[in-house]
């Protein structure tokens, strides 16, 4: 059944127009970095448009191009930088050749409090570096607060 209501335009003329309580700028960068984990865990691309419930030609515009099937073998540069020039930088050695050589073991240094607390790492960096160490057969150190 329907019911008739007047409108009332002075109350509709005084009340301010609605304000977006988000940032688009953000939501859509939290978008990317929920994208590009969920493709970093093998997940393609209807799955994850499933998922984070949109369209599947979003979720191949955030992700251009296929990852490969196995893990990365290699870190992005992002991430090797913040490893090189981190907290915990200096159980590689002195030298930016040796701490490269040992990128694992100052990998394994971090907890991922202390890895997402580093400048330029995000969810996204700090999840490769993660999946990296587990496909090197080590991962990161336990919380503080785990034990």
């Amino acid at each position: 059944m329907l019911t008739l209501v007047k409108d009332d335009l002075s109350v509709q003329q005084d009340s301010p127009p609605p304000q977006r309580d988000y940032n688009r700028r953000r939501f859509l960068s939290w978008l990317r970095d929920e994208v590009t984990i969920l493709r970093t865990l093998g997940m393609d691309h209807r799955r994850i448009a499933a998922q984070l419930d949109i369209e599947e030609h979003d979720v191949r515009a955030f992700c251009p191009k296929p990852s490969e099937k196995a893990p990365r073998r290699n870190l992005p540069r992002q991430a090797v930088e913040a490893l090189l020039h981190g907290r915990h930088a200096s159980l590689g050695g002195r030298t930016v050749a040796k701490r490269g050589r040992n990128l694992d073991v100052i990998a394994t240094a971090y907890t991922w409090e202390e890895l997402m607390a580093e400048p330029g790492v995000g969810s996204v960096t700090a999840s490769e570096i993660k999946l990296w160490l587990e496909g090197q057969g080590a991962a990161l150190r336990a919380s503080d607060q785990a034990r």
